[in-house]
C-alpha cells in the first residue's frame, strides 16, 4: 500500500514533467518560427526594390551584413525562374531549399517547415518577394539550425530528471513515514484487536499490503463471529429447554407442596371428625353429648369447606364481572362487617380516604381483598392499638394501604409472605394473602409489603380503568 501510494505520486510527477517538456519544445519552436518569419519579412521589404532594379550587389551586401549578426541563418534569394541569385556567406542551397523556394513563389503566405517533423534539427521559411511577370515571382528561403533549441531542451530534460530523482527520494521517505504512522501502525493495531476478538493466534505478516491484510483478517473475524453466533443460538435453545424442564419441575414441586399442605390442613379437622364420630357412636343414647358432638362435627366440616374454597379461589379462574364502583363505599361496608370483631379485640379501625374514589373492578373480589387484609391486621394487633386503612392515588391508579401496630413480619418470613399455606400464626390456613395476591394480579395490579418502622403495612396498587397496568 505504501509503495503504491509513492509510485502513483512519482508517476504523476514524471507525467507532469513530460508534458511540461513537450510544451516547452512547442513554445521554443514557435518562437524560432516567429523570429525567422519576422526576419524573412524584413528582407522581403529590403530586397523588393533591389531585385526590381537588378541591384544584386546591394542584396549581397545586405546578406553579408546580416551574416555578422545571424551567422547561423542561411539565406537564399531566388529569381522568378527559380535560380539562386544571392546567398549568405558560406551557404549552399540544397534540393530541400530549391523545392521550398518553388512553393514559396506561388504562396501568398510564408511557408514554414521543420526538418524532420519529429524532433526537428532545422527550420526553413520560404516567402515570396515580388511578382515580376504574371504567375512568376521571386522568393527568399531562410534555413535556421535548431541547436540552441535542442540545447535548451536538453537543459530542461536534465533539470526534470534531477528534480524527479529528488522528488522520488523525498516522496518515498515522506510516504513511508506517513504511511507507517497513519496507516500501517493503526491497521496493525486493528488486525491485532480483531485477532484478539476472534481468539485467533497472531500470525506473521504476509506479503499482502496493509489494507488487504486487514481485509483478510476482517473476513476471518466475520467467520468467527458467525460461528460464535451459531454457538450462542444453540446454547440459548439448550438453555430454553433446560428452563422449560425446570418450570415443569417447579410445577411438580409446587403441586407436591400444595398437596402436602392440603393434607396437613385437612388432616387435623378429619382427625377431630373421626374422634368425635367414634365418641358419638359410643354415647348415642346421651342426647346432650350427641348435640355437642354434632355441633363439633358441623364446625370442623365447615372448616374443611373453607379450606377447599380458599384453595379453589387460588387455582380456579372465574369470569370477570367488573364494573365502575366506589372503593370508599366498599371499604366502609367491609369495616362495618368487622366492627364487632374489632370491638371484641379492643382495636380501633380508622379509615383515611377521600369522600369518593371511582374504580373499575370486580366488587366481590375487591371486597375479599379488603376483608382478608383487615382481618389479618386485626389478628396481629394488640389490644388498644389501631388498624389504619388509607386510600389514595391519582387519575391512573388507586393505592390501598392497610397497616397495624403489631410485631411486624420477621425478616426470614418476608419472601414467603404471599405463598399459599404459609403463615406465622399458630392457627389459620395461610391462604389469605395468597388469595389477595391472586385477585390483585387478575386486576393487573400489584401487592407488596411496605417498609415501615413498626408493625406491618400491606400496599395494594390497582389501575382505575380496565386494561391499564399498574
Amino acid at each position: 500500500m505504501t509503495a503504491a501510494i509513492g509510485g502513483c505520486a512519482v508517476l504523476l510527477f514524471v507525467g507532469e514533467g513530460f508534458f511540461s517538456l513537450r510544451g516547452e519544445q512547442a513554445e521554443l519552436e514557435g518562437v524560432a518560427s516567429r523570429e525567422t518569419q519576422l526576419l524573412a519579412r524584413s528582407l522581403q521589404k529590403a530586397f523588393r526594390t533591389a531585385l526590381a532594379d537588378r541591384r544584386l550587389e546591394e542584396v549581397s551586401a545586405t546578406l553579408a551584413a546580416l551574416a555578422a549578426v545571424e551567422p547561423t541563418v542561411a539565406i537564399f534569394v531566388y529569381d522568378e525562374e527559380g535560380k539562386v541569385v544571392a546567398t549568405s556567406k558560406g551557404a549552399q542551397p540544397s534540393r530541400m531549399s530549391d523545392g521550398l523556394a518553388a512553393r514559396g513563389r506561388t504562396s501568398k503566405t510564408p511557408i514554414v517547415e521543420f526538418d524532420p517533423p519529429e524532433n526537428p534539427t532545422r527550420l526553413r521559411v520560404a516567402l515570396r518577394l515580388r511578382e515580376e511577370v504574371q504567375g512568376q515571382s521571386s522568393s527568399i528561403v531562410l534555413e535556421r539550425p535548431l541547436q540552441e533549441l535542442h540545447a535548451a531542451l536538453d537543459a530542461s530534460r536534465r533539470y526534470i530528471a534531477l528534480t524527479t530523482v529528488l522528488f522520488i527520494f523525498v516522496v518515498a521517505g515522506l510516504t513511508w513515514f506517513l504511511a507507517q504512522r497513519y496507516l500501517s501502525r493503526p491497521l496493525e493495531a486493528l488486525v491485532r484487536d480483531m485477532q484478539r476478538l476472534s481468539g485467533a493466534k497472531p500470525v506473521a505478516r504476509s506479503d499482502l499490503d496493509e489494507v488487504a491484510e486487514t481485509r483478510a483478517e476482517f473476513d476471518r473475524l466475520v467467520v468467527a463471529l458467525d460461528e460464535a453466533r451459531a454457538r450462542t443460538a444453540a446454547e440459548v435453545e439448550t438453555r430454553r429447554g433446560l428452563e422449560r424442564g425446570l418450570e415443569r419441575a417447579d410445577k411438580l414441586i409446587a403441586l407436591g407442596q400444595l398437596s402436602a399442605a392440603l393434607a396437613h390442613e385437612i388432616g387435623s379437622p378429619l382427625q377431630i371428625l373421626e374422634g368425635r364420630a367414634r365418641s358419638l357412636h359410643k354415647n348415642a343414647t346421651d342426647p346432650e353429648a350427641t348435640r355437642r358432638v354434632a355441633a363439633m362435627l358441623v364446625e370442623q366440616t365447615e372448616r374443611i369447606t373453607r379450606i377447599v374454597e380458599q384453595m379453589l379461589s387460588i387455582t380456579r379462574p372465574r369470569p370477570r364481572q367488573r364494573a365502575q364502583l366506589d372503593a370508599v363505599e366498599l371499604i366502609r361496608r367491609v369495616l362495618s362487617l368487622l366492627e364487632l370483631e374489632a370491638k371484641r379485640r379492643a382495636v380501633t379501625l380508622r379509615l383515611d380516604a377521600p369522600a369518593q374514589s371511582r374504580l373499575w373492578a370486580d366488587g366481590d373480589q375487591l371486597q375479599q381483598v379488603v376483608l382478608n387484609l383487615v382481618r389479618n391486621a386485626l389478628e396481629a394487633s394488640p389490644r388498644g392499638s389501631t388498624v389504619t386503612i388509607t386510600l389514595s392515588g391519582d387519575d391512573a391508579q388507586l393505592e390501598l394501604r392497610v397497616g397495624d401496630e403489631g410485631p411486624g413480619v420477621p425478616l426470614e418470613a418476608r419472601t414467603q409472605l404471599f405463598d399459599p399455606f404459609f403463615t406465622t400464626k399458630t392457627e389459620g390456613t395461610g391462604l389469605g394473602l395468597s388469595v389477595v395476591r391472586s385477585i390483585v394480579r387478575e386486576h393487573d395490579g400489584d401487592v407488596r409489603l411496605a417498609e415501615v418502622p413498626t408493625g406491618c403495612t400491606i400496599e395494594v396498587t390497582l389501575p382505575r380503568t380496565e386494561g391499564v397496568a399498574a
